[in-house]
């Protein structure tokens, strides 16, 4: 069963918007433009039908509801919590292609070639699909949202629903350790993410350098919500103080 979500570059969970999915197919529309697709005619063919398939079936409130249905009710019975989605995207962009609007959303939001940047570890069509999808909403105050929103529905489509794993994968592809995030995404094709603990012990044993690093990186997350509580813990027992007390109180009026 083709999932539509991944197809228009979204997450089934949680459940996107009308809109959000309006301006993601808008947005891939643009992306598969001839002066931007550089595939062959008969890939694009198919991208566009898929695309429009996609639409047609999650633009209709109807046709969604039983979609949604069958969906989970194939992800419950087959229980997969895994993706079938190679690492690497084969579609082929025009990589000097640069919109003139886009050229004037720089000069006001120039970190935009950093998030653009970041989003090409990850692959020139996600690159893409955030530029065209924020030409589309301007929604540019809300960058980084954003961002996280079609880096998680990345992650989805290619490594699965597990947040250790997805954790992992990004870690990877972030830091540039894109052979190893192709490995992992190999070993969730072949056993999907069900299998997660013995999966990210095969790749540690397979890759223990990476092991370190990551292990490092984990521990100073951890730290600085540590520290972050330990800054601000008087003010959160403060706030939950107040909430506690109006709840009371609310309780009592009533």
């Amino acid at each position: 069963m083709k999932n539509f979500y991944h197809i228009l570059g979204l997450s089934f969970e949680p459940a996107p918007e009308q809109q959000l999915i309006e301006a993601a197919y808008r947005a891939l529309v643009k992306l598969y433009h001839p002066d931007v697709y550089k595939g062959d005619k008969k890939s694009l063919k198919r991208k566009i039908s898929e695309i429009n398939e996609a639409y047609d079936t999650l633009s209709d409130y109807k046709k969604r509801q039983d979609y949604d249905k069958n969906l989970k009710k194939v992800q419950i019975e087959k229980s997969f919590q895994f993706t079938d989605d190679e690492f690497e995207d084969k579609d082929l962009f025009n990589s000097k292609y640069i919109d003139e609007d886009w050229e004037i959303a720089l000069l006001v939001y120039p970190e935009l070639e950093n998030i653009k940047e970041t989003l090409l570890k990850y692959s020139s069509k996600l690159s893409f699909q955030f530029q065209f999808y924020l030409l589309e909403t301007k929604e540019f105050n809300k960058l980084n949202d954003v961002e996280n929103r079609f880096i998680s529905a990345f992650l989805e489509r290619k490594f699965g629903t597990s947040f250790e794993i997805k954790s992992l994968s990004k870690f990877l592809i972030e830091n540039n350790y894109q052979k190893n995030a192709k490995y992992l995404n190999k070993l969730i094709q072949v056993l999907g993410t069900r299998s997660e603990n013995r999966i990210i012990k095969t790749f540690f044993k397979q890759f223990p350098d990476i092991d370190d690093i990551y292990k490092n990186q984990q521990y100073k997350k951890k730290e600085s919500y540590i520290n972050f509580f330990e800054k601000y813990q008087n003010y959160l027992l403060m706030l939950l103080v107040f909430f506690l007390i109006t709840f009371i109180f609310i309780v009592v009026s009533v």
